[in-house]
């Protein structure tokens, strides 16, 4: 039987080693980061119109709320004003996979609610971040929600 020599051991020993970098940094260079927003920068300049909004919204009479149901959930918004006058946009933000974000277009009815049909969205949690108008009155709130 042959004896391996204590300088073979060591460059047996670096060579593994320089093998699990290698593999490492080629598993690390091949997995997908996306960014929570493309344009992160331009968004942190608004920061302080959107901590406004926030303080506006929060000293709504009530807050916007949610009920969920098997064909969606329904959005409820606070008395503003008259249903006509909101618009905005409500976004399914998904914080693992941007690709399937999903924007709607503010339309209440007559009691102040929008349903939304959660068939084409994936199971899991969401974000769900809505910016609406009233009139000249900019409001926004976000809360993570679980579909199921």
């Amino acid at each position: 039987m042959k004896k391996i020599s204590f300088g073979s051991w060591i460059v047996i020993s670096l060579v593994i080693f320089a093998a699990m970098i290698l593999s490492m940094v080629f598993i690390s260079m091949n997995q997908r980061v996306d960014l929570v927003t493309d344009d992160y920068y331009e968004k942190e300049l608004q920061y302080q119109q959107h901590i406004d909004m926030l303080k506006k919204t929060n000293a709504l009479e009530g807050n916007v709320s949610f009920a969920f149901s098997a064909s969606g959930v329904t959005v409820r918004f606070p008395v503003v004003d008259t249903p006509e006058k909101y618009a905005g946009t409500i976004m399914f933000f998904r914080p693992s996979d941007k690709l399937q974000d999903v924007s709607y277009n503010i339309s209440v009815d007559s009691t102040y609610t929008q349903s939304i049909s959660t068939a084409k969205l994936s199971k899991g949690l969401w974000r769900v971040k809505i910016s609406w108008s009233v009139g000249e009155q900019n409001f926004y709130t976000e809360q993570p929600v679980m579909i199921q």
